[in-house]
């Protein structure tokens, strides 16, 4: 359980898009096949540069997005629940205009790297669960100790094959 120790500050949307990213790409069909999509596969910028030209990095993240919101979504419910790919609307728009902005942040070359960046941004200490995983309030978005709680319960999942689901709920 995730735990507000006050220290307020917001959380980077950096971080929160790489965190999609990372763990959109471990759970798709080639790594862990938690969802069937392939948006982050090498050849898949292949398919979609002729279409998409200089936006198929940021075609690439919407993709897994939604595939990996669509599983979430179907594990947890929709309502009052938000989680990694379905966030509160205000949030939702700052990550469109960081990711809008930034260079393709699609790019990973392995599991093992996907990985240990993931752990990079975790705090290391979730104990490996299947299904949907309550991790605290939805308050508890406005602080930036989130990002490292929810990539932890990732990192217990992928390393022992569960499927994990973290959510905030009201």
């Amino acid at each position: 359980m995730f735990h507000d120790h006050g220290l307020g500050h917001m959380p980077n949307n950096h971080d929160i898009s790489r965190l999609r990213v990372l763990v959109g790409y471990l759970g798709e069909r080639e790594q862990s096949h938690w969802w069937s999509s392939s948006f982050l596969g090498r050849t898949s910028g292949v398919f979609l540069a002729p279409v998409f030209a200089n936006a198929a990095g940021n075609t690439r993240l919407i993709g897994v997005t939604e595939a990996a919101r669509r599983v979430h979504d179907e594990a947890i419910g929709v309502g009052r629940a938000f989680h990694l790919f379905r966030l509160p609307q205000t949030l939702e728009r700052e990550l469109h205009r960081t990711i809008s902005a930034a260079a393709d942040v699609s790019d990973i070359d392995s599991v093992d790297e996907a990985l240990d960046e993931l752990k990079e941004l975790s705090s290391g200490d979730a104990a490996p669960r299947s299904g949907p995983m309550h991790v605290g309030t939805v308050a508890m978005l406005d602080n930036a100790e989130w990002v490292a709680a929810v990539a932890s319960h990732y990192v217990a999942a992928f390393k022992v094959g569960f499927q994990t689901f973290p959510y905030f709920a009201r």
